[in-house]
């Protein structure tokens, strides 16, 4: 089983830091595994992940057999400050193993661990699966930023959908993924942060500032509030790309990606204004095309001096 999970309340950005003050405990380390705390023999590393700011202590980190004896692995720091653990010989299908390293949070327990059955090999994946762009969603875009570590702005959105191949899925805890935007970083998140169908977890989405399949524009910052850290992408056309990566798989996975449009709304062409001052329009009531070369015409006689017959 599973002995530490990663919690609710997560590891916080700086700015959520500055607003609620840090947590860090044994609930916010991460040791991805599966539903039923099994591991495919033949997957190429486990991993275990620190809460969000920290970094595992690889030489804290300890892979055991069931029964207490300590297994020859190699042992390097990954992606997210993360201990990545190749053994150096394969797992054996149906052996318990225990996986433990030091809390690097000041609260909680010294030592967090889990325990798993290495499960028969598995065909490792040569594809991810497929990658969507959602609908556009245009209104209230909530981003980082102001005395309350949120802001409202108006803006347009839309939500990346990843749908995992079948032979992705029993790997999901061991990936950790980036997404970028025309070729540069937009958001990562850390080993087991997508689930079966390529949701979120929400627990990753209370710790990073963007949510990894969430792309952005700011269109318009309220008057008189503090504009956001970031106004996210500029309006047009681009081009996502999500990168999954299993450490030390000898074949990395391919890239994906889905080109998309975020546009905001145009604003409204101002009023012609009247010679008295007054706006006039085609519509609701306003003057016509006709009526309002007439009056036009009529003022520049007037204007001239000349009087009506």
């Amino acid at each position: 089983m599973v002995t530490c999970v990663l919690g609710a309340g997560g590891g916080l950005t700086p700015v959520a830091e500055a607003c609620s003050g840090p947590a860090c405990s044994d609930r916010e380390v991460q040791i991805p595994m599966t539903a039923n705390a099994e591991v495919p023999a033949n997957v190429p590393a486990l991993v275990i992940v620190p809460a969000i700011f920290r970094n595992m202590d690889e030489g804290s980190v300890h892979l055991r057999t069931a029964e207490g004896f300590e297994l020859a692995a190699d042992i390097t720091q990954g992606a997210h400050g993360s201990a990545v653990v190749v053994p150096a010989a394969p797992l054996v299908p149906g052996a318990g193993y225990r996986l433990e390293g030091s809390n690097p949070c000041p609260l909680g327990e010294e030592t967090v661990a889990a325990t798993f059955t290495a499960s028969e090999p598995l065909p490792l994946p040569a594809t991810p699966g497929v990658l969507e762009a959602g609908p556009v969603q245009q209104g209230k875009v909530t981003v980082v930023g102001g005395a309350s570590c949120s802001v409202d702005t108006q803006g347009s959105s839309l939500r990346l959908r990843f749908t995992p191949s079948p032979e992705l899925v029993p790997f999901l805890p061991w990936v950790h993924w980036t997404v970028e935007v025309d070729g540069e970083p937009w958001a990562t998140a850390p080993h087991g942060a997508l689930g079966p169908t390529g949701e979120l977890i929400p627990s990753i989405r209370l710790q990073y500032t963007r949510d990894l399949l969430w792309l952005y524009t700011v269109c318009e910052v309220t008057p008189g509030t503090q504009p956001p850290m970031n106004m996210g992408l500029a309006p047009g056309r681009h081009v996502a790309t999500l990168r999954p990566v299993i450490e030390h798989l000898a074949v990395p996975l391919p890239l994906l990606e889905v080109p998309f449009e975020l546009t905001c709304p145009e604003k409204p062409a101002d009023p012609i204004p009247s010679p008295d001052g007054e706006s006039c329009s085609q519509t609701g009531g306003g003057l016509t095309a006709l009526g309002l070369l007439a009056t036009l015409q009529l003022w520049r006689r007037r204007s001239r001096g000349v009087r009506p017959t």
